[in-house]
């Protein structure tokens, strides 16, 4: 009787330990490489992997053997299975997103009426949509007179060709012929028909929106390297094949590429295992597009496809980014970080090309960012979890320290921070990275979703730098 007693009270301690899921929803995170069983035992049947960081609802909690289980559906896929309890973090519970908050009662705090005034809500990666890679600095627009010699004109011209405008001559001047061209542009892109080469008008000119002539839709870019289309063959005992077809349009022979490759699990969630271009023979620089040491040329317009045996990893989709790749006249192109397109084929991932990945911080922006704080805690709402609590994606403040510089700018724990001086909250560090962007004293204007609401406040930087 006493062993039983003993046993009962043993239980109820383990059970106390879990976090407790009451009537709220709670969701949670993978915080480390485990399997995923069919049943709450080790001894069950592996039902597969999940990565660092997958999102997973609780759904049931038990004890085996005296370890904690927990039941949880991935929000990547709906799929189910049971994990242990020590391999969830749970991070994000239903009341924090939708409890109630009093309403802005801080000097500046503004309800946001019209979230088109505000580009960062309405991009859909880091990066506006709105921005042309490798367009000017903005801070060169600037009026341009017929006549008038500026070394943005050559700039001006290209584009406006691109987007099948006429435009003849050569060199730095502004000519008259410019005119009409330019008229033609403001007519398809809503602007008052002026011709004239204004700040505004070569604004709206770089922008990846820009209408072309033909009908005012913009310009579809092509990757010179493009991937057509892609599948894998996994293996139910880990392992498997990839493969995926490019096609050259770069207007040359090519001998070589490179390539970032993610792998993704039968979850849906990706394996941290960095690039796997050394799948392929990799030179100094670029990969071969074969394993032997004879270089195969792909013509203009040509498609090859490529097949990669992929280990012992368990993976059901994954993403192909080209990074850089050389011509046979010698030239090595390298495609920057924040323009590669990556593109998805296989369960788990959404088929086809997905925007521009977040980039990662850089050493300076950590650097400068530890330099003061913010005076919050909390974590990141990611776009399944925004999607589950119909709320917003951004920086969820869980806690705040009184006389902070975000506790003067009224806000509260509850809110979730959408963009900070123009850098959007979406996730990896970038509140980190808008923090690193703020000099001492410098006051900017800050976007936080709060009651189904989106408001506006200003929040300042300390004038002395502190410790976070």
């Amino acid at each position: 009787m006493k062993r039983t007693i003993a046993l009962l009270l043993t239980l109820c301690l383990l059970l106390s330990a879990l976090p407790a899921l009451g009537e709220d929803i709670q969701i949670g995170y993978i915080n480390g490489e485990t399997k995923v069983y069919m049943d709450a035992s080790d001894k069950a049947m592996v039902d597969g992997t999940a990565g660092l960081g997958a999102q997973v609802r609780i759904e049931e909690e038990t004890l085996a053997d005296g370890v904690g289980w927990y039941r949880v559906t991935f929000l990547a896929n709906e799929k189910s299975g049971w994990v242990l309890a020590d391999d969830v973090d749970l991070v994000i519970a239903k009341k924090a997103i939708t409890q109630k908050q009093s309403e802005p009662a801080a000097a500046g705090v503004l309800a946001v009426t019209d979230e088109a005034a505000f580009p960062v809500l309405r991009a859909s990666g880091i990066v506006d949509p709105d921005t042309l890679p490798g367009a000017p600095d903005p801070s060169m627009y600037t009026l341009i007179e017929v006549g008038q010699v500026s070394g943005m004109v050559p700039q001006i011209r290209a584009r406006l060709k691109a987007l099948g405008y006429t435009v003849s001559g050569t060199g730095n001047k502004l000519t008259k012929d410019f005119t009409s061209a330019i008229k033609q542009f403001q007519g398809k892109n809503g602007m008052a028909q002026d011709g004239v080469c204004s700040a505004e008008f070569q604004a709206r000119l770089f922008s990846a929106g820009a209408g072309t002539k033909k009908n005012g839709a913009p310009l579809e870019q092509e990757d010179p390297l493009t991937i057509t289309k892609g599948s894998v063959k996994p293996s139910s005992k880990g392992g498997g094949t990839i493969s995926f077809t490019i096609k050259n349009k770069t207007g040359e022979k090519v001998d070589a590429f490179d390539f970032d490759m993610r792998l993704y699990s039968t979850y849906g969630e990706r394996f941290l295992l960095g690039s796997l271009s050394d799948k392929v023979t990799i030179s100094d620089e670029i990969s071969f597009f074969n394993a032997s040491e004879e270089r195969k040329t792909l013509n203009k317009n040509q498609e090859m496809t490529l097949t990669l045996g992929m280990g012992e990893y368990y993976f059901a989709g994954c993403m192909v980014a080209i990074m850089a790749y050389h011509t046979e006249s010698g030239q090595t192109v390298r495609i920057p970080e924040d323009q590669r397109h990556w593109y998805a084929f296989g369960k788990g991932v959404p088929n086809g090309y997905q925007p521009v990945l977040i980039t990662a911080l850089t050493e300076e922006e950590q650097r400068l960012s530890a330099e003061w704080a913010l005076g919050v805690s909390g974590t990141y709402v990611d776009p399944e979890i925004a999607k589950f609590y119909n709320a917003r994606e951004g920086y969820l403040i869980t806690g705040m320290e009184p006389g902070s510089p975000a506790d003067a700018a009224g806000l509260k724990a509850g809110d979730i921070l959408l963009a900070m001086g123009g850098v959007r909250i979406l996730g990896d560090g970038s509140v980190d990275r808008a923090k690193a962007a703020l000099l001492e004293g410098q006051a900017v204007a800050v976007l936080f979703y709060r009651n189904g609401k989106v408001w506006q406040t200003q929040l300042t930087r300390p004038g002395d730098t502190i410790s976070i």
